[in-house]
């Protein structure tokens, strides 16, 4: 029985820590719009934002140097990583790497829904770039949510 409950226990851990947070963001000013961002890795966080064009697709809360860089994406699909790289843009903080202007319109879309993690490197030049990983279950779900009007 201790067993039993030590397993639930875990498996209830392992999914709340792989879930995606909702939000619909309303300042007041511009139209509402929804959000969607993962646990926080290395003080980042994958974030989802639905602009009216489309979804992006970007990480927040690091700090880059470089303007524009590349971004290596590496979904794991079904026991195997699949790859993609991406020309990104930083913002005026350098603290968000927006990496996909609609991920609706990516041929990485499947992988993206599909994939049960991400590795993610930002490759700067002139500052040292770490490689993050975050969970992607409930990536779907994530997806579903930003996606409405």
């Amino acid at each position: 029985m201790k067993t039993l409950l030590l397993l639930i226990g875990l498996a209830l851990s392992y999914t709340a820590s792989a879930q995606w947070t909702y939000k619909t963001i309303d300042n007041g000013f511009d139209p509402p719009y929804r959000i969607a961002y993962t646990v926080e890795n290395k003080g980042s966080w994958l974030k989802l934002e639905n602009t009216g064009d489309g979804v992006f697709f970007y990480i927040s809360g690091g700090y880059t140097c470089d303007d524009e860089l590349t971004v290596d994406l590496s979904f794991m699909v079904n026991g195997a990583y699949k790859k993609y790289t991406f020309n990104a843009t930083t913002s005026s903080d350098r603290e968000t790497v927006f990496f996909i202007d609609n991920l609706l319109a990516e041929t990485c879309l499947a992988d993206f829904k599909a994939c049960s993690s991400i590795k993610l490197r930002v490759n700067d030049t002139t500052c040292d770039s770490g490689i993050y990983e975050f969970k992607m279950t409930g990536s779907t779900a994530a997806l579903n949510f930003v996606s409405k009007p």
